[in-house]
């Protein structure tokens, strides 16, 4: 943009011409010489102020001659006040001694009006002729807004032909005559014609900079709204040509701050999706140990429960030792750390990565929970250990049986008998609980179809209360059933889901002591059936609950008891299989109670 083109020049252009326009007539005038004073007019009043000064010398005679004189000094004022009335001229009274008795345009005393004014005779030659007895008049400057003349009269004032004092007039000289001076017409015209173009050109910046303003004020507001987060605002086109280029500008900057904008938050947001649904955890932490970022993920696997968590420094959040020394190996080694953390609240095992960040010499965490994996080892570490425990025991049986035999027992019917009959059970409990795993295997590999249809419960669960009847009263327990009056019939695979309660039927019977109970009840639940099988046994710890449905789970390891340890699985298994769920309550010492749902049949169905 050109210099001359720019409105600071136009506006510089139009004041510098208004001053130089105003200037020179005010330096025309302030430079052009006083005028000279008249000292004719001057001369014609000094006849005429001399008699004044001796008539006014006789009149103050007649007070000095007063014995009180000396400090009557307001009845001078007044008389000072009366002569300068009648004179036009300023009247000062001074005593033979140089004091000053009256001035009728001053008060005579100073500070605390004890102090009187004195005037030095010898200093001043006209005082000093009156002083000598003669009327004297002088001419002398006196400065006001410019030069002028005044008239300085001073009589002496005789008593009985001796000086007891001087009068002085002062008189101004004599004013103009009123009319306008011709120069005031030609000043006036050039202060109309100053003004006009001063107004004229002050409306033109005002028009330019009312414009000025509302384009500078259109791009302060889309500044406002574009720090605001507005980044969709643009401001519109102007017609004011030193703000255009400026509009265009800001315009392509909030295009460009906008596209950058939406892309962060695109990238933000994609990046918050992953944090928050990636099952690993993640933290980053500043060098001061402060955390910034903190995923729901590690929340769970570090058991935080603080809200305001980012801002906190990690030892308050996490107080496990591994943890800290993987990042603090990180922050002074400047390379990727790993290690495996066990944790004691919540008992977990995590894999833990810490990786320097260059940018801002941070840490980034990321944790991998590692214990499923280590349950599932330790579950096959058990399953193997189970299996071979559960068949070593009747294979070692067996084997020993048939040494004895082979060593002449089979020689003896009685003995032969009892442990071919023995050998027999073993054989049993084998295919028992090979039968067991090739059923939970299907069970577990999708393998299993159920044929589920129509079934009365009731019946059901009559046949299995009549099964365990006999061994229920050899342990003297009570196996009681209770069925909802017009039980709705159930979707199920009878045989199926009488393996369901046989199990825990089975299961109850092996830990409820002589005189115990077991209930059974059944009742509707909506669109499924409930059923609730209470014992009054020995209870499970709560610590044991959750692991109740494993397979080869067992309580009391050490408790000998013919069970394999997947009855309690393949319930869970078949009832779910079912489109039911199942849940067991407990209180160690007090019995369990296990409750199952399965579908109901709908109404017509059968």
């Amino acid at each position: 943009m050109r210099f001359h083109r720019s409105f600071t020049f136009r506006v510089s252009a139009v004041f510098a011409a208004i001053i130089l326009a105003t200037l020179f007539p005010l330096l025309f005038f302030l430079f052009s010489p006083p005028p000279e004073p008249d000292l004719d007019e001057l001369a014609e009043l000094q006849p005429l102020k001399e008699k004044e000064a001796e008539a006014a010398a006789t009149l103050i005679a007649n007070y000095l001659a007063s014995p009180d004189s000396s400090s009557n000094f307001a009845s001078f004022q007044e008389l000072g006040a009366f002569l300068s009335r009648w004179t036009g001229s300023r009247v000062i009274i001074i005593a033979a001694s140089g004091e000053a008795l009256a001035d009728s345009h001053s008060d005579l005393r100073s500070g605390n009006g004890e102090s009187p004014v004195v005037y030095d005779f010898q200093s001043d030659n006209l005082l000093l002729r009156a002083r000598l007895g003669h009327v004297a008049t002088a001419f002398a400057a006196i400065f006001h807004s410019y030069p002028s003349q005044a008239i300085y009269t001073a009589a002496p004032v005789l008593e009985e032909g001796e000086v007891i004092g001087v009068v002085k007039l002062e008189t101004p000289p004599p004013q103009p005559a009123p009319g306008v001076d011709p120069d005031f017409y030609w000043i006036a015209a050039w202060g109309l014609a100053i003004g006009a173009l001063a107004l004229s050109a002050i409306w033109l910046i005002a028009r330019h900079s009312s414009r000025a303003q509302r384009s500078q004020g259109d791009l302060i507001e889309g500044m406002q709204r574009l720090e605001g987060g507005d980044y969709g605002n643009r401001i519109p086109p102007t017609e004011n040509t030193e703000t255009q280029p400026l509009t265009e500008a800001f315009n392509r900057m909030a295009d460009t701050v906008g596209a950058a904008i939406m892309h962060l938050s695109s990238e933000r947001d994609t990046l918050s999706a992953v944090l928050d649904t990636m099952a690993d955890g993640v933290i980053v932490v500043e060098p001061a140990g402060q955390v910034s970022l903190l995923n729901p993920a590690a929340r769970e696997l570090l058991g935080i429960r603080q809200e305001a968590a980012t801002g906190t420094r990690l030892v308050e959040l996490v107080r496990d030792n591994e943890i800290h020394q993987v990042i603090a190996g990180c922050q002074s080694e400047k390379a990727r750390q790993q290690v495996e953390v066990s944790l004691l609240t919540p008992r977990r095992y995590l894999s833990a990565i810490a990786t320097p960040l260059e940018n801002n010499g941070g840490v980034l965490l990321t944790m991998h929970d590692l214990t499923r994996m280590r349950q599932v080892e330790t579950s096959q570490k058990e399953f193997v250990s189970n299996v071979s425990h559960e068949l070593r025991n009747p294979m070692a049986s067996i084997q020993a049986m048939v040494e004895t035999l082979e060593s002449g027992a089979v020689n003896e019917p009685p003995v032969a008998l009892d442990f071919l009959a023995r050998m027999r059970g073993d054989v049993n409990r084998i295919n028992g609980l090979v039968d067991g795993l090739l059923e939970l295997s299907r069970m577990e590999s999708g393998q299993f179809s159920i044929e589920a249809e129509p079934t009365p419960l009731e019946s059901l669960i009559v046949g299995v209360q009549s099964r365990f009847g006999d061994a229920a009263a050899q342990q003297e327990v009570s196996l009681s059933v209770s069925v909802e009056p017009e039980l709705p019939l159930v979707l199920a695979d009878g045989e199926k889901l009488t393996q369901v309660f046989v199990n825990l039927v089975e299961n109850a019977l092996k830990f409820t002591p002589q005189g115990g109970e077991i209930r059974i009840l059944a009742q509707p639940a909506g669109d499924f059936v409930q059923v609730d099988l209470t014992d009054t046994g020995v209870g499970v710890a709560p610590q044991h609950l959750p692991h109740l449905f494993e397979r080869f789970y067992k309580v009391n390891r050490s408790r000998r008891d013919s069970g394999t340890g997947l009855g309690l699985a393949i319930v869970k298994q078949l009832v779910e299989a079912h489109g039911g769920q199942i849940s067991v309550q407990s209180r160690e010492g007090e019995g369990c109670s296990f409750t199952f749902t399965i579908p109901a049949a709908s109404p017509g169905v059968g």
